[in-house]
């Protein structure tokens, strides 16, 4: 009686199986890789809002109903930050409930899940260039004026991920202004390294293309060298802070376009080739363009 009713269970259990896992095809992929249609619909039991797992051999996703008609189902990725994996025509195994697919093979469904769902931090180049325009300035030893000051500056830097939207960022800029005053103007460069604390929001990727707002704060320190025509002085300049927020537009899986402007304040002290030690504080406006290269 035992091994009768023992049968009956394993044959009622396998049966479930079968009904839960199936293998489906992928009709179509949207352009954001973010929606995807099958072929089954609502005559197999596919209801809007109804969740499910979508298995290959070596990722897993999880995707909800937003549309189903008779014969054809369009899914959604429930992790906004996922990109589906799978392209058209690709045959996956599906399974409605989330829940129980873990159980089945905890460790290795879940790092499949892991692997899908969490966005990885990736590290990348960037590469900008921007001109400038001061907004104010301070120097010691001067009646106090504001010059039409202005240049252009090149910037590169190393970014990498650290958790969901946030990254920190360690670059080289060289930077050339001119200040003009009545009667005369001179000559600034400087060589500076940044770090950069950013932030990337996600909530309008879906109306920017898969492109994200962000802002930025940081700071910087390195060399100035001033010039005109009857003198010249350098020395150390500190940049603190520097608040930026841009905007960036994939190209592709690899590259991204970059806008942005910021404001930062700068000081340097330069030593004259007389001895006597000009302190200089300024504040400027700057607006970039740029490309962002990923790395993973």
């Amino acid at each position: 009686m035992r091994l009768k009713r023992l049968v009956l269970f394993l044959f009622l259990w396998f049966s479930f199986s079968a009904y839960g896992f199936e293998l489906i095809m992928i009709q179509t992929v949207s352009e954001s890789k973010r929606t995807f249609i099958t072929r089954n619909g609502k005559r197999q039991g596919f209801q809007n809002g109804l969740t499910g797992t979508f298995t290959s051999d070596d990722v897993s996703v999880l995707a909800r109903v937003v549309h189903a008609t008779g014969e054809f189902t369009q899914w959604e990725l429930i992790n906004k930050d996922a990109l589906l994996p799978f392209e058209k025509g690709a045959i996956v195994t599906y399974y409605p409930a989330t829940e129980y697919l873990w159980a089945l093979a905890p460790e290795y469904e879940r790092r499949k899940y892991i692997k899908s769902e969490i966005p990885k931090n990736r590290t990348s180049l960037i590469f900008k260039g921007a001109l400038t325009k001061g907004l104010s300035e301070s120097v010691s030893g001067a009646v106090s004026a504001t010059p039409d000051r202005g240049g252009y500056l090149g910037e590169i830097y190393y970014e990498k991920g650290l958790y969901g939207g946030l990254a920190f960022d360690v670059g080289l800029r060289y930077e050339q202004e001119v200040a003009n005053y009545e009667g005369f103007s001179y000559s600034t460069i400087r060589r500076l390294a940044i770090i950069d604390l950013v932030y990337y929001f996600d909530a309008m990727r879906e109306y920017l293309s898969g492109g994200r707002f962000y802002l930025s704060g940081g700071l910087g320190y390195g060399i100035s060298a001033t010039t005109t025509t009857s003198l010249s002085q350098s020395g150390i300049v500190a940049l603190l802070p520097v608040f930026k927020g841009g905007l960036t537009l994939p190209f592709n899986e690899t590259w991204e376009f970059m806008m942005d402007s910021a404001f930062e304040s700068l000081n340097s002290r330069e030593e004259q080739e007389s001895g006597t030690v000009q302190t200089t504080t300024q504040t400027n406006f700057k607006i970039g363009l740029g490309l962002k290269r990923y790395f993973e």
